[in-house]
């Protein structure tokens, strides 16, 4: 099956004091540029398209010229939401491509061995997020702040990006959802509820998410043992 990437990279970055998530400086680099590394590797995605917002689609643009996926990488703007971004970025996409794999620039520790975990799950299963076991104790709590029940974590995982999905499954489950519905926090769920079926693949726990400024320096660090390991 013939696979493209989106990125989402239109965030608003609120938590961040400022700062974009998709350009900020990462180990020397912009943060987008470690995604685009692990996407250039990856042979099997053979369009990207990144979506931005009018903010950084400069920046976005500038940085892609450098890179060797520049030929066949689309720049397009976002909507007011991640649905709506995403949504945009996969009508960009030419006919052929049959897989979609969506990844969040906001999470730049990616992998190839990574992204291509997820293209082979979801050829295989037609739907499938990368996922990582919960390892704190989760607890439901009503509008009080009082416990109501305490989850059974051995059945629960933090969901991740990359996700990957038949491009079928994936419109089809855009078309499902209620014009009148909040947006959804994931292509996860839009695919659920449209009554497909959802697998997970082993996630990784270096592939987290910068939100807060706390999570450079984390990022940061991660990289650094990365890149220790690789010259050992």
């Amino acid at each position: 099956m013939k696979c493209g990437a989106i990125i989402a990279a239109a965030g608003s970055s609120r938590r961040m004091n400022g700062l974009d998530k998709t350009l900020v400086q990462l180990a020397g680099r912009p943060a987008l540029a470690w995604v685009l590394d692990a996407v250039a590797a990856v042979p099997e995605i053979t369009e990207l398209v990144v979506v931005v917002s009018p903010a950084n689609r400069d920046g976005v643009r500038t940085l892609l010229e450098a890179s060797p996926l520049a030929a066949r990488t689309v720049v397009c703007l976002g909507g007011a939401h991640r649905q709506e971004s995403v949504r945009a970025g996969v009508a960009r996409l030419s006919p052929e491509v049959e897989l979609v794999l969506i990844h969040d620039a906001a999470r730049p520790l990616v992998t190839s061995e990574l992204l291509r975990r997820g293209i082979e799950a979801g050829a295989t299963w037609g739907a499938a997020v990368a996922a990582v076991p919960v390892s704190d104790t989760i607890k439901q709590v009503d509008a009080s702040g009082q416990v109501v029940v305490t989850l059974d974590r051995s059945s629960l995982v933090a969901v991740q990006t990359p996700q990957v999905f038949q491009r079928d499954w994936l419109e089809a489950a855009y078309r499902h959802w209620p014009p009148d519905a909040p947006p959804a926090t994931d292509e996860a769920t839009l695919v659920e509820r449209a009554g497909f079926p959802v697998r997970i693949f082993p996630g990784s726990p270096d592939n987290l998410k910068l939100t807060t400024e706390t999570d450079l320096a984390v990022a940061a660090a991660l990289l650094a043992r990365r890149r220790q390991g690789a010259r050992a």
